[in-house]
């Protein structure tokens, strides 16, 4: 616990987390696991019973439970619920703060609130997000600039993109949610070697289309691992490209892997590859450094902010480019020795309980 926080008592948004975590969902898990931890007071709003199961006395188990993936229907009684009924609790147990680890606050809060910021992605891409438009230009710039004490943004690109000068807080990562009872090999465990990784829900800025097209123009007979949820839609069309460019029958499509089986495929990758477009973060980043992964990143967005000198990064539009830096890794082992090093000394930088510590100290901060 942290010297003097026994009087904080706050309440966290905890609807958006589900059983399965990725993005959002795992960086609320994470955080809010610590803020509880050394937060005695605090109370969580939510329904996942991991949290159930480890803060019984701090869990409220209250509002609509989440299901992934979202849609119109669940994000709407989310939303409501978040005004009214969130908003009648905050009002007759009056906590000292309200605290959402997304981009999700409330109108006319009756206590200070705090809300965090981790993209801008539908204003960055509406066509594919359009119902969030609305609320992004809307419905939010009004929540952060009149019912919010402080805002925190996850990266100084996602804090540029705001134009405003909050305080940035970088997530963290947990090595331990990794961890497995057996060392399986990626052979026994899936039934190939030699392969890249790729790691993320197929959404048209993660920009999996481009990797194929890289593949093949890269020499070799690797294999493409990609694990995350994807579309259906969204597979036919990239399996499509991938048939057309000759590499088809090089791509595995896992779907969603337990933590376990995803620290496993990247220790024993030949490289993580991560083409996205656009990340408020990047956590995957994080965790290939973790397990000692070679990594090739797009150097668009946060990523460069996040991953530093560790990967080699290539231009998100050129496959061309992409496949010249596969190639480097191939030529040169010493560089990829080089690059788990620093990828080992990076992540120690990045701690969830460091995350929480820094979030505690602005609630003071607020507070005071």
């Amino acid at each position: 616990m942290v010297e003097g926080v026994d009087h904080l008592t706050v309440a966290i948004n905890g609807n958006l987390m589900h059983p399965q975590p990725t993005g959002l969902s795992r960086y609320g898990v994470e955080l809010c696991s610590w803020l509880l931890r050394l937060l005695p007071k605090a109370k969580i709003y939510t329904k996942l019973k991991e949290l159930e199961d480890l803060f019984p006395e701090q869990v409220v188990s209250s509002g609509p439970k989440f299901k992934h993936p979202a849609n119109l229907t669940s994000n709407l009684k989310r939303f409501l619920w978040l005004q009214t009924g969130m908003r009648l609790n905050l009002y007759f147990k009056k906590p000292k703060l309200n605290f959402a680890p997304i981009a999700e606050g409330i109108i006319y809060s009756p206590v200070p609130q705090i809300v965090t910021i981790h993209d801008l992605l539908p204003l960055y891409d509406p066509d594919f997000m359009p119902r969030w438009k609305i609320y992004y230009s809307k419905i939010l710039p009004k929540i952060l600039k009149n019912h919010c004490r402080k805002i925190i943004c996850v990266s100084e690109f996602t804090r540029v993109e705001l134009l405003k000068n909050y305080p940035e807080i970088h997530p963290g990562f947990n090595p331990l949610r990794f961890q497995t009872d057996r060392e399986f090999s990626v052979f026994e465990k899936f039934g190939f070697r030699d392969y890249y990784l790729m790691v993320g829900e197929g959404r048209p800025y993660k920009n999996l289309e481009l990797v194929p097209k890289a593949l093949s123009i890269y020499r070799g007979n690797s294999i493409l691992a990609i694990c995350g949820r994807v579309p259906e839609d969204e597979k036919a069309r990239i399996q499509g490209i991938a048939n057309e460019v000759g590499v088809g029958a090089r791509m595995k499509w896992l779907g969603y892997v337990s933590d376990e089986d995803l620290g496993i495929l990247y220790k024993n990758s030949k490289a993580f590859i991560f083409p996205s477009r656009y990340e408020g973060f990047g956590l995957p980043l994080m965790e290939a450094m973790s397990f000692g992964a070679a990594i090739l990143s797009s150097n668009a967005a946060s990523l460069p902010e996040v991953g530093g000198s560790v990967p080699i990064y290539f231009d998100p539009f050129d496959p061309m480019d992409l496949s010249q830096k596969m190639k480097l890794l191939d030529d040169d082992q010493t560089l990829v020795e080089r690059m788990r090093t620093a990828g080992y000394k990076r992540v120690k930088h990045f701690t969830w309980e460091e995350s929480a510590h820094k979030h505690i100290a602005l609630f003071k901060n607020v507070l005071n």
